[in-house]
């Protein structure tokens, strides 16, 4: 009562535009107040005036500083920068609980100034989660399904065995051939076209859109994001090159998702529709009316070139992660010996290994699940955004706020994984079977809940095909320098959206004459 009394007073004593302000100020204090929120948020950094935490978001090898700030403030990290809110998951239990089973929040997008500078916005992968979305990803999901992989079988065993034959041929174009071969298999899959055996027009675009993907991850994202204005500074101005590369990736990025899908319509067109997804697809289309196949064109366009370029889960990714497998043999020579011994014992040296094998091989499954955990090809997996306000664990998640799951860190942690920069399968077997009390790293490498890669399971059985092959037919081993001596390959990675190894090297031959016969008998156009 006295309080009242007394601002009774107070608001007398002043003219009534000063009580109009103070009435103005007091509803502002309660409209504030009641924004706030009732439970702090996560724990991070101390934040600064008007830049908030900018100064602390990394510019390269995010993943290593995200994990620094782990340790200092705990599983859930949250950052705050130009009004935008960003949480950084280390714990794979709490990935499950807020992506899988809150997904509903946890689904969407964030709008990424990077992702329409580089062209990328149609991908599925970058879709807000909505209509759009679920329309792409039903159609997407009707050629990938479990049910309908084994369709690829063939095309993605072709790939493997061109790729030995390449690397019979020679060696040192690893990296070379292993794209090459995947891409040729992605683009017989999608559009039914075959590649030439080099300097192919629609391999030559896939390179060259898949260079939006690596801009994602840039030093410079975070001021892009933070301050989407910045992309509006000419391209003419001294200073201005990265805009100038990003408007040349953005015409790759358009040109991946139309070229191919034009070609593919033409070839149909001349020489009848083939099997593949894209003549699955012009197929439904035509059974459709005019105006509902024009509207859904688009949309199958955009699935197709999702299929083509793969984004973090095919080509890209896969690429990566082979390109590591190879360096995890020379480091590891036992593990490359226990996996030919179980081909040896299981397939025999009359013929190559096909996928009809994977369940009579299950240590060469472990060496895929260890590869997916010990090279971490998408170290940070795709940002979420909530869309709506959150709480977990005592904490508030507002709404709008960047979800970012440092799998990388996951991956590594020694609780889960003891010794974790050992390469080491035998992790995930006890008496020759799979031990479940061991977490699949297929569960966390591709995703969580709604948006986990629709693509797993081709991009598995690729993995699988590829690695029994090699191993099947060749020694790896570590470089050697002009003396003879072997040059110890210390794994570091690259900066981007898909994280690569710097230094692949690795020494390449045939484990027999007859290994080699073996490969030379399966070659088909190389």
């Amino acid at each position: 009562m006295e309080w009242l009394m007394l601002s009774t007073h107070t608001l007398a004593s002043v003219s009534i535009p000063g009580a109009c302000f103070i009435i103005f100020l007091f509803f502002l204090y309660l409209k504030i107040a009641a924004m706030r929120p009732r439970s702090p948020l996560p724990p991070g950094p101390p934040s600064m005036p008007i830049i908030g935490n900018l100064l602390d978001m990394p510019r390269r090898s995010a993943w290593l500083t995200y994990k620094e700030l782990s340790r200092r403030y705990g599983k859930l990290v949250y950052l705050g920068a130009a009004g935008r809110g960003f949480l950084v998951v280390d714990d794979a239990n709490i990935a499950v609980e807020l992506l899988e089973k809150h997904s509903v929040i946890f689904s969407s997008r964030p709008e990424s100034t990077m992702v329409n500078l580089t062209g990328l916005e149609w991908a599925l992968v970058f879709t807000p989660y909505g209509s759009l979305w679920r329309r792409q990803r039903r159609l997407f999901w009707q050629h990938f399904h479990p049910g309908v992989i084994h369709n690829y079988f063939p095309t993605i065993q072709q790939g493997a065995r061109n790729l030995l034959s390449r690397l019979v041929i020679s060696p040192e174009k690893l990296s070379e051939h292993v794209r090459y071969t995947l891409g040729s298999s992605m683009i017989k899959v999608t559009y039914g076209l075959d590649v030439a055996k080099s300097k192919d027009k629609y391999l030559s675009t896939l390179e060259r859109g898949m260079e939006g993907f690596g801009l994602l991850a840039h030093e410079y994202t975070p001021l892009f994001e933070v301050f989407p204005k910045l992309s509006r500074i000419p391209q003419w101005l001294p200073g201005a090159g990265f805009l100038r590369h990003l408007a040349a990736a953005r015409q790759a990025t358009y040109a991946l998702r139309d070229i191919p899908w034009r070609a593919a319509k033409d070839n149909i067109a001349q020489n009848g529709a083939g099997h593949s997804i894209a003549s699955a697809i012009i197929e439904g289309l035509t059974e459709l009316s005019t105006n509902s196949a024009a509207d859904e064109e688009g949309i199958a366009k955009d699935v197709a070139a999702v299929t083509y370029a793969g984004g973090i889960d095919t080509v890209a990714a896969q690429h990566s992660a082979l390109c590591g497998f190879f360096v995890a043999m020379s480091l590891f020579p036992e593990v490359q010996r226990a996996a030919q011994a179980e081909l040896d014992a299981v397939v025999g040296p009359d013929r190559l290994p096909e996928l009809a094998d994977r369940e009579a091989l299950p240590y060469v499954n472990s060496v895929v699940k260890e590869l997916l955990r010990w090279h971490s090809s998408a170290p940070l997996g795709c940002p979420r955004m909530t869309t709506e306000d959150f709480k977990y664990d005592g904490y508030f998640i507002p709404r709008n706020t960047i979800v970012v799951v440092n799998v990388w860190s996951i991956m590594n942690d020694p609780e889960m994984y003891p010794s974790p920069e050992r390469f080491w399968p035998e992790r995930y077997l006890r008496d020759g079977k799979l031990n479940p009390n061991v977490r699949d790293p297929t569960s966390i490498a591709f995703g969580f809940g709604r948006r986990i890669c629709p693509g797993r399971y081709f991009g598995d059985a690729t993995l699988f095909i590829y690695i029994a092959s090699i191993l099947h037919t060749f020694r790896i081993a570590p470089p050697y320098d002009e003396n003879g001596d072997p040059i110890h390959i210390r794994p570091q990675y690259t900066n981007g959206f898909i994280a690569h190894l710097e230094d692949c090297r690795c020494t390449i031959t045939p484990r027999s004459a007859s290994a080699e016969a073996l490969i030379r008998a399966s070659e088909i156009g190389i």
